[in-house]
């Protein structure tokens, strides 16, 4: 029998599960991207992603951990960027890539996948090809993104590449880059200026990553679910494919290896599973106070039941834009606004646009989360309309 809740017990649950109840020390910063992975795109979005989950976050505090190696950024699910710790490496890269034909179409996208089967080219062909590539290229040091790039492609057929007018020459498609990164081969190593940089995984951490579809790397991917269910449960197979832009029939396998830890759950007219030992939690979740300014593309805001989040769907529009993705604010556990930001000098202006009306009774602490941005940013203090 389904257990029976409501849609503020699940967020009540989520919003626990991600970190955005209550901050954790500095010392714990890694521990937060264990839960999802946090996401760093568009490029210094996770440092915010972080700020709104540990007290201390700094610029210097992040690229310290990822220069220590305490944390990597790898091209997590969907072939984004994100910040992981080393011993995760695996379950959010090569754990969330499809072994079949038809998860990795859709993990290629459609205008990629379409390009290889003109070009008679099978998407499992396609991975070994740029693994290999990317494997022989980046032996012995850390390669630009330009210079990674162009050697893939002289490696790779031409049907592999697109022609660039802005150039006059040929690159590897995009997806098909990222792809190495997906399974592990390579990560980026810590951003210096504008240019990334990618380094052998193997090299960088002195260890290898399990192989695409061996047992370690299944494993892997079954770990992955576990994580998704603590943090965004309860969820059905079709959020988890969509979540990682993996085949539909790979995440209702993956579920059903794992049903014996699974149990069903019905809110507000939808229905998704949960890992059986976070019923408890799931029951006794409470909705956290206080505000929180999270950025685009959050882990909180990565949930695919968008409607469980924001019930109106002329809200989920504004939050969910076709382009230019604001961040959110969250008062109460609940998402009131959005907000964008513009350095101004040595002042950081931060307009909150409210879906209703604005919380009087939250200005104060809006006024703090702007103030712990500003610093972030580098700025010396924080103006909020």
């Amino acid at each position: 029998m389904a257990v029976t809740t409501d849609r503020k017990q699940v967020l009540a649950f989520r919003l626990r599960r991600q970190h955005l109840s209550r901050r954790l020390g500095a010392a714990r910063m890694a521990d937060v991207t264990a839960t999802c992975s946090v996401r760093n795109s568009p490029p210094g979005s996770a440092q915010v992603a972080l700020l709104a989950r540990v007290n201390g976050v700094s610029a210097d505090l992040v690229s310290a951990a990822l220069s220590d190696r305490r944390l990597v950024e790898v091209h997590g699910p969907r072939m984004v960027p994100a910040l992981v710790r080393p011993e995760d490496v695996a379950v959010f890269t090569v754990g969330a890539i499809g072994t079949d034909d038809a998860s990795l179409r859709e993990t290629f996208g459609k205008v990629t996948a379409r390009r290889l089967a003109e070009a008679d080219i099978r998407p499992t062909d396609a991975l070994t090809r740029v693994v290999e590539a990317a494997h022989a290229e980046l032996a012995g040091g850390v390669r630009g993104k330009g210079d990674l790039s162009a050697a893939m492609t002289a490696r790779l057929p031409e049907s592999m590449s697109l022609w660039c007018k802005r150039c006059g020459s040929r690159h590897i498609d995009e997806e098909l880059f990222r792809l190495p990164g997906a399974v592990g081969i390579y990560c980026i190593a810590p951003r210096s200026g504008r240019e990334v940089w990618y380094v052998r995984v193997d090299e960088w951490l002195g260890k290898q990553i399990p192989a695409v579809g061996s047992v370690a790397a299944q494993e892997a991917g079954r770990e992955l679910v576990r994580r998704f269910l603590s943090c965004y449960g309860p969820a059905t197979p079709g959020d988890f494919a969509d979540w990682t832009r993996t085949g539909a029939a790979d995440a209702r396998q993956r579920f059903t290896e794992l049903a014996g830890d699974l149990r069903e759950v019905s809110w507000d007219g939808r229905t998704g599973s949960v890992l059986r030992d976070d019923i408890d939690a799931l029951r006794r979740a409470r909705t956290p106070s206080g505000v929180r300014l999270l950025p685009p593309n959050d882990p909180y805001l990565l949930a695919r039941d968008r409607a469980t989040l924001i019930p109106d769907p002329e809200k989920r529009k504004v939050v969910w834009p076709s382009l230019g993705v604001p961040g959110t604010l969250v008062v109460d556990g609940e998402i009131v606004a959005t907000w964008r930001s513009q350095n101004k000098g040595s002042v950081l202006r931060v307009q909150i646009s409210y879906f209703d009306r604005p919380i009087a009774k939250a200005a104060a602490l809006i006024e703090q989360e702007a103030q712990l941005l500003a610093e972030l940013r580098g700025c010396r203090t924080a103006e909020v309309t």
